[in-house]
């Protein structure tokens, strides 16, 4: 049976750098995250665009691309397309 180390997985998250675009709201639209030191203009990011409810609720979580990959550019997250 294969064990599940919580702080190797901790760890990875810590090593990454994240960012996050509100776009005039109060609430997140976009979340990217890269390497520590990644430009924004290199296609080095996974980017998740969310989706909230009239009462301020998540109700979608799409990759830009469709896919998790970390392919895609920060820069460019308002004209990518998410499913």
């Amino acid at each position: 049976m294969k064990t599940f180390n919580h702080k190797a997985k901790l760890t990875l998250l810590e090593d990454l750098q994240y960012k996050l675009d509100y776009s005039g709201g109060a609430n997140p639209i976009y979340i990217g995250q890269s390497y520590p030191g990644a430009a924004t203009s290199t296609a080095t990011w996974q980017i998740k665009k969310l989706t909230y409810d009239g009462n301020g609720n998540v109700t979608v979580v799409a990759f830009a691309g469709g896919t998790p990959d970390a392919n895609q550019i920060w820069d460019n997250r308002a004209t990518l397309s998410y499913s």
